[in-house]
């Protein structure tokens, strides 16, 4: 078999990937997955907001949103479409990170993009688990993001080279960060969504909201990968943050109110930019 042969093999394969990845069955899993973060943001961002203006006790986290979301009349059945759409986000995202459905391919750029996928299947599919353990009667969600942050960062300090594998975790969630700015910046965002049908002011307003969430969750990512570098350096798993702690220290810097106010309020456009995905998300065939 010659190298020709070979490659036209591979072409085909991926390109059969790419299909399976993108039939009508995967397109829904997928569109059902964006509104389910899309609501999971929303209240994240709500809840923050809440605390900026002294009206909550503390900034939350996701895990925080969904105890809250089992306080409301119907709570049980309300976690339960929770659950399965965060099952279906989960499903979508470990799609695109192992078959590349989008053809991000094995650059830099496509590698953090990949690796971010795969880090946002696991860990909405933890959260799933944990929505359904919460309708079927578990008094919590589990535990909260800063102490499974911590807990997973207390063993990989204490694993051979465990430090310096932290710092690793740290900086590639400063890429990932990084990653989020420049698609805020650039609105690269837009190349994914079929916009057409929209006015030129509706698309405007895309552009912003978009710009918005993402800046505010390159401001997560990246206080979430300082803290664990700090907690690397000072062999400290306690330093370590989730998402709930990354608000929180927000929270403490000076003018920290207006500090959570504004990226609380990037949140919130973060979750109404996945609903907007869950419209008009192109989902491509190669």
């Amino acid at each position: 078999m010659n190298v020709r042969s070979v490659a036209r093999g591979a072409s085909a394969r991926n390109r059969a990937i790419a299909r399976t990845a993108t039939n009508p069955t995967a397109v829904l899993i997928g569109r059902i997955g964006f509104v389910a973060r899309g609501a999971v943001y929303l209240m994240v961002g709500w809840l923050a907001l809440r605390a900026a203006v002294g009206v909550g006790t503390a900034a939350t986290d996701k895990q925080g949103v969904l105890e809250t979301i089992a306080q409301q009349p119907e709570g049980v059945l309300l976690l339960g479409a929770v659950a399965g759409g965060l099952f279906a986000y989960a499903a979508w995202s470990l799609v695109r990170a192992v078959f590349d459905p989008e053809r991000l391919g094995h650059d830099a750029g496509g590698l953090v993009a990949r690796i971010g996928f795969a880090i946002a299947g696991f860990s909405y599919g933890g959260l799933a688990f944990e929505a359904l353990h919460l309708a079927l009667g578990a008094d919590t969600a589990g535990q909260s993001s800063d102490a499974s942050t911590q807990d997973w960062t207390a063993r990989l300090l204490n694993a051979p080279f465990g430090p310096p594998l932290v710092v690793v975790v740290g900086v590639i969630l400063l890429a990932m960060a990084a990653t989020e700015f420049i698609r805020a910046y650039t609105a690269r965002f837009r190349r994914e969504l079929s916009l057409g049908s929209l006015g030129p002011e509706a698309r405007a307003w895309v552009t912003r909201v978009g710009r918005m969430g993402l800046a505010a969750r390159g401001v997560v990512f990246a206080l979430i990968g300082l803290f664990l570098i700090q907690a690397s350096r000072h062999d400290n798993a306690g330093e370590a943050v989730g998402l709930g702690g990354a608000l929180q220290k927000l929270a403490e810097q000076p003018y920290g109110e207006w500090w959570l106010g504004v990226v609380a309020a990037g949140l919130s456009m973060y979750g109404l930019l996945s609903l907007i995905e869950a419209r008009y998300r192109q989902f491509k065939r190669q």
